[in-house]
């Protein structure tokens, strides 16, 4: 901050110092021995001067401190007497030092004039202390300068703005990486304002004030009066709206956005809202896609399941034929109506209510879904469908069907309902920012058997179609389509592992069996960004001792870092170098180099420094959590620049003790 005029405090503070001077002065002139009044007087304005509640100073052309009151050198920690005589320089940091010269230099160079400026001061023990300074320059009795500097302790609101800056720009960051503005509307006079994130997400220049014409001619024309007759109604009756619609952005391409507006009154009583809007094309496109693919599932393999049924004519349960390796079908269902089996039949009366009237009325039911309970006693979904069937008089004897356990997928609804949940609430950043870049690589996985689950079930029904049916062949289909959905199975499993918080489990480990299973989730990733990886993993490693999903998180994050270090490389390979090694100190070393933009050395010591980040969208938490885990395995990550482009990063991990003995 320049110095500038003083403020009334400043001012006022200052000119009391300039007052005792003088009057300390002029008395000692006038004193003669023995006239104990004058001399009263001086000891007067000294206590005046010493215990005013004001830090005040007096500083000498060259900068030493000539005299400081009582009250200024206790508000820095030290006695009057640690201070005089001491440059004033010694209690402001380094770099702040050439600002205090220049300061005092104006000052000496215009006499009796004001200046003031807010500077950081360092007390004895290290602390900071923020003040406001008002200085200027009067001539003693002989005609030589003294600066006179008052301040003013502004800690506590320097303090406080540091904190509200650093919480914006907090929000600001969450906002982006959970593609979440925030907005305000008026609506009688029809005032907008948008965050930095919505004016992204609309596709607008910052500098343009958003207005009504505009958003409605970003709005897909299909959704446009819809948009309108929500957001008039809530106008209308000052109510709260939510929700979804499409954008046209400039090149022609869609986007799906969630607006969520909660409707307040001003001063006045006016309505007037305040909202968030939610970039959601992400999560609509993993939709369709998946719907895509459950949809061809059904085509091909409509009677792949984990168990079928059948009931007879009263609805109860008279033949069940499972899988052979399967432990999800609950034992002991035979006599027994679903709705007995069911323990959620009390808890949702009138979907079983509805259930029981279509099978009264002997008419197919699909995709019913309900709770129960595994061999185990584990709690499991399960989804259902079932067709009836006639005798040859078209007496109905029951129903015939099959059953799928559905858990995973009921639970990662669920988990999927409660990641919405907390991005409204721009909490969980990191967790939904890892997982939405690694749809592509997740779906990639899945995809794979689900794939060979239909070329299998499709070469079943061909090898039943033969005359006579190849029964042998067709077996060894189906044992083919239970290894590839017990895949599939494997990698939902992992992924929620990933997905969710769990109990720590250390058990010996394979770094390099956990490396190729990091590398598996994130080869879509490195393929869409045009990234070649080479991987030279041991096959003689010993085991080391850790929790499997914590350290693919770690080696996961490194990639990535990798992939995004390489984004702008046009010039070179664009190549992921994964090293795993035993080292002959009892620890196994794993290493991740890049061929990117590399590190430079200042910012390598603040790397791993909460909040510290070398990306313009980061939140710098993703290597400090890495660190962190490493650290609870007793290991060490580090990283250093390479010679030539790129960076690498090292993790070393101690050897499992049993191994090591």
């Amino acid at each position: 901050m320049k110095p500038g005029r003083a403020a009334t405090f400043g001012k006022s503070a200052v000119q009391f110092l300039a007052d005792c001077v003088r009057q300390t002065v002029n008395t000692k002139q006038r004193v003669e021995p023995g006239d104990a009044s004058l001399l009263e007087s001086v000891k007067q304005w000294q206590q005046v001067f010493e215990h005013n509640p004001v830090m005040y100073f007096m500083v000498d052309p060259v900068g030493t401190v000539i005299n400081v009151n009582t009250f200024g050198a206790a508000q820095l920690g030290y006695t009057a007497t640690e201070l005089i005589g001491r440059s004033v320089l010694d209690v402001f940091f380094e770099e702040d030092r050439d600002f205090v010269r220049a300061c005092v230099t104006l000052c000496l160079e215009t006499v009796d004039q004001s200046h003031t400026w807010e500077i950081r001061k360092v007390r004895k023990d290290g602390s900071v202390l923020w003040v406001r300074e008002n200085a200027k320059t009067m001539l003693r009795a002989d005609g030589g300068p003294i600066v006179l500097v008052a301040c003013e302790n502004i800690t506590e609101r320097k303090e406080a703005e540091n904190a509200l800056r650093q919480s914006e720009a907090y929000l600001a960051q969450a906002q982006e990486l959970s593609h979440t503005g925030s907005f305000g509307w008026r609506s009688a006079t029809g005032e907008i304002t948008w965050s930095k994130e919505t004016y992204r997400i609309f596709q607008c220049d910052e500098g343009t004030k958003p207005r009504i014409p505009f958003m409605l001619q970003r709005i897909h024309p299909d959704d446009r009066l819809a948009v309108q007759q929500t957001t008039a109604r809530a106008a209308r009756e000052g109510k709260d709206y939510d929700h979804e619609y499409r954008l046209v952005m400039p090149d022609g391409s869609i986007k799906y956005v969630r607006a969520v507006a909660r409707a307040t009154r001003d001063f006045s009583g006016r309505v007037e809202f305040v909202g968030s809007v939610t970039d959601v094309t992400a999560t609509k496109e993993a939709e369709r896609r998946l719907r895509e693919s459950e949809q061809r599932f059904r085509d091909y393999a409509e009677t792949a399941s984990d168990w079928f049924w059948e009931t007879g004519p009263d609805h109860r349960v008279t033949h069940i034929s499972e899988h052979s390796d399967t432990i999800t079908a609950p034992a002991g269902l035979l006599g027994l109506t679903r709705w007995d089996i069911a323990p959620d039949a009390n808890l949702e009366p009138e979907k079983w209510r509805q259930h029981r009237e279509a099978l009264d009325a002997h008419v197919p039911f699909r995709d019913l879904v309900y709770r129960s309970k595994d061999r185990n006693g584990q709690a499991i979904y399960v989804r259902t469908s079932g067709k009836p069937f006639f005798d040859a008089e078209g007496a109905f004897l029951g129903y015939r069907g099959v059953c799928t356990d559905v858990t995973a997928a009921i639970r990662a609804d669920q988990a999927e309902e409660a990641l919405r949940k907390a991005q409204a609430e721009l909490a969980h950043v990191t967790r939904v920012t890892t997982l939405g870049e690694l749809t592509a690589s997740i779906a990639h996985e899945i995809n794979q058997p689900l794939a060979a689950v239909i070329a299998n079930a499709d070469a079943c029904l061909s090898w039943l179609q033969r005359n006579p049916p190849d029964l042998n062949a067709a077996r060894r289909s189906v044992d083919w389509i239970i290894e590839d959905g017990k895949r599939a199975s494997d990698v939902i499993r992992h992924v929620r592992a990933l997905a969710k918080r769990t109990d720590i489990e250390m058990v010996p480990l394979d770094a390099s069996a956990v490396v190729r299973e990091a590398v598996a989730l994130v080869q879509r990733e490195m393929a869409s960004h045009a990234v070649s990886v080479r991987m030279e993993l041991s096959s003689a490693l010993p085991e080391i001792f850790g929790d499997r999903i914590q350290l693919q998180q770690v080696l996961i994050n490194l990639i990535m870092n990798g992939i995004e270090a390489m984004e702008g490389v046009d010039d070179r390979p664009r190549e992921l170098a994964i090293r795993s090694v035993a080292d002959g100190d009892g620890v196994v070393l794993v290493s991740v180099a890049d061929s990117g933009v590399g590190i430079c050395e200042q910012a390598i010591d603040r790397l791993f420094t909460p909040f510290f980040t070398t990306k313009s969208s980061g939140m710098g938490m993703g290597l400090s959590i890495c660190r962190s885990i490493v650290e609870a395995h007793g290991g060490r990550l580090s990283a250093a620049p390479n010679r030539g482009h790129g960076a690498t990063f090292q993790i070393t991990l101690p050897v499992h003790r049993e191994e090591a003995s």
